[in-house]
């Protein structure tokens, strides 16, 4: 098959330059042209190790490629970047040209798996199961935590995730895999080197798990085995097999997946169940586990328990329960941690409701400024535990530390503080129970406050609509109705202009036609005359309802203030004329009749000081004083003589009509004129 390559690509033609290129920066796009023999397969990550006289490499294939271990191949692929940004060899074309020899698997130990020579190799290492803990990343892992006698080390193994592994926990395995030394790219980047089993084909029991842990502990407890190991370093303790030991429990805690018991010789040991029903307070039991540490105590992980009957009388006589030690409300949280481990403690303080965890049966209690975990997950279930939010009590217990175990990544294992772990549920005494008030409920009663006034404000804006609404109709009633009085008014007022005025005049008119009528026979000249003061009297009767007709549409009515309602009222008939008006009265104060005569009267003087003495200048002044309402209008015109003034026989009505105006308001009306000199009408009344 022929490989299409690139002219000025830099093509990598054996596994050695590969493997560098990989592991180099500045090599990205890179492709690769060589021939191998593929060594291992690791199907649920589409990958490859592979060989040449060069070296091992990894490889990752684009694509479904199907290779056999042991086929020697013809391989193109580039250098590319994965997912998770790792630089790795991507293996895009295969052609199968053979047989190639496969070496034989390597025996290393755990120090040999640091080695960068044995990446990619296939190896053999032996060692004893002591945990299994499933990938909370890909569930298709699981890592076997292994002892041998040169130290632990961790091996990834392909599996369903339905398969159990926990048959091989204690057992002796051999495993076939390829040695990972350095890191393989996925999401944990820079874990530490491990053995990857591609499936459990790799996996060869040697010694199988012991059905008896206590017999095949090496070390029994009555040939003083873990009082033997507590001068090991930590190290040296993660290299040991099974070791047992026996005891009384003084502590069980972590929903009884915790125990801590101390031995006759007064060594307390910490252990980790494997499973089964937790033993009880004051137990004897005898244990076998796998022997670590977290710097303080010994600890037996993955163990299981027997029960050996109650404590013997011999010790509880020498180890005889001390007065617990008490711890004040600010303790000292270092002593304690120091001190304490293991001991009987008593403290009190208030149980914090956010602190309450039902399912892991613990609750935490507030002493002083330290919030200390109160463990009573293996305390008897039939007798319950009334322990409220804000519960002031008393506990007494084991002081048990909460660390974590020694691994060689860890110079001092991490301290959490500690917990209170009670034998009984009489070590837990109600001191004081909560306050009644609590934040819960003070809460509920500012909700229902908060329901009430929400209520209580929706009633008032309903009712407020309503009112509201109520107001309007009231309003429009009250408003058609000052309407209706009003226009009843207007009537009124209209029917008094109508009399006092046309009505008066059109029987003048109708006299001096009688009169005419009677001497036009006799007495032409006297005839006309009648009929001359007639048409006079007509014309003044038409002007008088013309007047009336632009009352009843003039808006001067409105104006706030007298002075704009008599310029307004006398701006149609002064056009020519210079009116100057001074009016220091407010439209409120008169009302609608007076302020009406009022501008009727100035309109009347104004008109008469223009057609009859030609004025060229009118001052309107008016005031209110002591309840008296003066005012005058002055011109400039050729005047008169007061006395001699002609009137309506004369078919002259302007003064007679206002001097009526002014005898219905109760008012004087006071004229100053002389010939040449102009005129003045000051008018008084009382509003």
């Amino acid at each position: 098959m022929f490989f299409w390559l690139p002219i000025f690509a830099s093509v990598i033609t054996n596994v050695a330059d590969l493997r560098h290129a990989v592991w180099s920066d500045l090599h990205v796009g890179d492709e690769f042209a060589l021939t191998c023999t593929v060594t291992a397969e690791i199907p649920l990550n589409r990958s490859f190790t592979a060989m040449d006289d060069s070296g091992h490499c990894y490889l990752r294939a684009t694509n479904q490629i199907s290779l056999k271990v042991g086929q020697r191949v013809r391989i193109n692929g580039h250098i590319g970047i994965d997912p998770f940004n790792w630089q790795r060899a991507f293996l895009e074309r295969a052609e199968p040209i053979g047989e190639g020899a496969l070496p034989p698997p390597i025996p290393i130990t755990p120090e040999q798996l640091n080695d960068e020579s044995f990446d990619s190799r296939t190896v053999i290492m032996r060692g004893l199961v002591t945990d299994i803990v499933p990938d909370e990343i890909d569930p298709s892992w699981r890592f076997l935590i292994l002892r041998s006698e040169n130290g632990s080390f961790l091996v990834a193994v392909g599996v369903d995730a339905a398969k159990s592994l926990e048959h091989l926990i204690g057992a002796t395995v051999s495993l076939k895999g390829i040695a990972n030394v350095l890191p393989d790219g996925g999401k944990r980047k820079f874990k530490t080197p491990q053995l990857t089993v591609p499936d459990l084909t790799g996996i060869t029991i040697e010694t199988p798990a012991p059905q008896d842990p206590f017999q095949s502990a090496r070390i029994p407890y009555n040939t003083h085995g873990v009082e033997n190991l507590q001068y090991n370093s930590a190290a040296l303790l993660s290299r040991m097999g099974y070791r047992s030991a026996e005891g009384v429990v003084v502590a069980v805690f972590n929903s009884g997946r915790k125990i801590l018991m101390r031995t006759e010789y007064g060594q307390l040991v910490g252990v980790d169940l494997k499973n089964g029903d937790a033993p009880s307070y004051g137990d004897r039991v005898a244990v076998a586990g796998f022997p670590e540490t977290d710097l303080f105590i010994l600890k037996l992980t993955n163990a299981q328990y027997r029960r050996m009957g109650s404590p013997a009388q011999e010790v509880a006589q020498e180890r005889a329960p001390s007065e617990p030690k008490t711890l004040p409300a600010s303790f000292d949280m270092d002593k304690v941690l120091r001190d304490m481990m293991g001991c009987e403690v008593r403290t009190s303080g208030k149980v914090i409701e956010s602190g309450i965890a039902r399912a892991s049966g613990t609750f935490d209690l507030a002493c002083g400024p330290h919030v200390i975990p109160v463990d009573v997950s293996a305390l008897d279930k039939n007798i319950p535990l009334r322990i409220a939010p804000g519960s002031l009590v008393e506990v007494t217990g084991i002081c048990a530390l909460n660390t974590a175990n020694w691994n060689p990544g860890d110079i001092f294992p991490r301290i959490n503080g500690f917990t209170i772990v009670p034998r009984s549920p009489h070590d837990i005494r109600l001191i004081a129970r909560p306050s009644w008030w609590t934040a819960g409920r003070l809460l509920v009663v500012i909700a229902v406050l908060l329901i009430g006034l929400l209520a209580v404000l929706v009633w008032n804006s309903i009712l407020r609509r309503l009112i509201e609404r109520h107001g309007r109709k009231l309003y429009r009633m009250e408003i058609e109705k000052v309407e209706s009085n009003l226009r009843v008014d207007e009537r009124t007022r209209l029917a008094v202009e109508l009399h006092d005025s046309l009505a008066q005049t059109l029987t003048g008119v109708s006299f001096q036609i009688d009169a005419a009528e009677k001497t036009l026979n006799e007495n032409t000249k006297a005839a006309a005359g009648f009929l001359d003061v007639a048409k006079r009297t007509l014309l003044s009767c038409r002007e008088e309802l013309r007047r009336c007709l632009w009352d009843l549409r003039s808006q001067a009515l409105e104006e706030p203030d007298m002075a704009q309602a008599v310029s307004k009222t006398v701006r149609p008939h002064t056009e020519d004329v210079d009116v100057s008006v001074r009016f220091d009265v407010r439209r409120a104060q008169l009302s609608d009749t007076t302020a009406h005569n009022v501008l009727s009267i100035i309109r009347e003087l104004c008109v008469n000081a223009i057609q009859h003495g030609h004025a060229q200048h009118i001052r309107i002044a008016g005031e209110m004083s002591g309840g008296i309402l003066r005012f005058s209008v002055d011109d400039d015109g050729t005047g008169f003589d007061p006395a001699a003034r002609p009137g309506p026989v004369q078919g002259h009505f302007g003064l007679q009509g206002i001097k009526e105006r002014v005898n219905r308001l109760h008012g004087t009306l006071k004229i100053e004129s002389e010939q040449d000199k102009g005129t003045k009408v000051t008018v008084e009344l009382g509003e």
